[in-house]
């Protein structure tokens, strides 16, 4: 059954405040708890909380008001509203937060191990209805759009000069910690985003049709051939490509082994992958 317009309207704004709350909750939770910063406008922010006792929830919508302006013109506008409906839960909640402890632990690595978890899947959440929890990603578009530097140049300085400042408020271990919590942050975040792990298989070998066949008995999966010819032998060959995960690679091997040992196999990383058996296109 089709969703309409409306209902899927609604469901973004639901998921956009469930991944909202989940991200308030871990950075109370975790990463405040375990005396933790982190990167853009929500590191300030923490800094500032634990220089000066402000609100973290209040400071970071505060702070990320002036970058919804600059980035006005070079964003979305459905982007930024539904941006500015999650920064609204994600600050109320940061606040209600405030002082919550989800278990005893007196371990700073567990703090940023959770506190990394928690904010990446709260954040594939937020991106996956097609909003944000603000931050330093629009002054990285506007410097983009006006100077050239790519976007993740320009995130990484300003992260990088956001964790230097923690260094010197909370000390070097707290923000090498916060580098670790970052890291794990972004590879659950990855991780989602990209979907099911997988590599791209291409395969030049004289017995492509074999190959094919068994692929798609013993794996399920399909496979394309490319016309190619050999440089040395200028005899005309069949190129398979296809697409499998990563529990699927040993049998793959064992497939191409058995059939012709002579085979030459590329294996690549495969980012994204769209369509059957992997995430859906729509």
């Amino acid at each position: 059954m089709k969703l309409t317009k409306r209902s899927k309207s609604i469901g973004g704004i639901i998921g956009i405040a469930v991944g909202a709350i989940l991200a308030a909750y871990g950075i109370q939770g975790f990463i405040v708890y375990s005396g933790l910063s982190g990167g853009g406008v929500g590191g300030i922010a923490l800094l500032l909380y634990y220089t000066f006792n402000l609100p973290i929830g209040i400071v970071t919508f505060i702070l990320n008001v002036p970058l919804f302006v600059l980035g006005w013109k070079e964003v979305d506008k459905q982007f930024v509203f539904k941006t500015i409906w999650g920064l609204a839960i994600f600050s109320i909640f940061l606040d209600l937060f405030n002082g919550i402890q989800p278990f005893d632990f007196n371990d700073i690595f567990l703090g940023a191990l959770y506190g990394g978890v928690i904010s990446g899947v709260s954040s594939a959440i937020v991106f996956r209805f097609g909003g944000s929890l603000g931050g330093t990603d629009i002054v990285s578009k506007v410097i983009q759009r006006k100077y050239g530097v790519p976007m993740g140049t320009s995130a990484l300085a300003i992260n990088g000069v956001i964790i230097l400042i923690s260094w010197a408020v909370l000390g070097p271990k707290a923000a090498l910690y916060t580098l670790v919590m970052l890291f794990v942050y972004g590879r659950v975040l990855d991780l989602i985003e990209s979907g099911v792990p997988a590599k791209s298989i291409t395969i030049i070998s004289d017995r492509s049709e074999e190959l094919v066949a068994r692929i798609m008995v013993d794996l399920g999966r399909g496979a394309t051939f490319l016309h190619g010819r050999g440089a040395y032998s200028c005899e005309p060959k069949d190129i398979v490509i296809c697409v499998v995960s990563l529990p699927e690679m040993g049998r793959l091997k064992r497939a191409v082994r058995e059939i012709d040992p002579q085979a030459f196999i590329i294996i690549q990383n495969a980012g994204e992958v769209f369509g059957s058996g992997f995430i859906s296109n729509e």
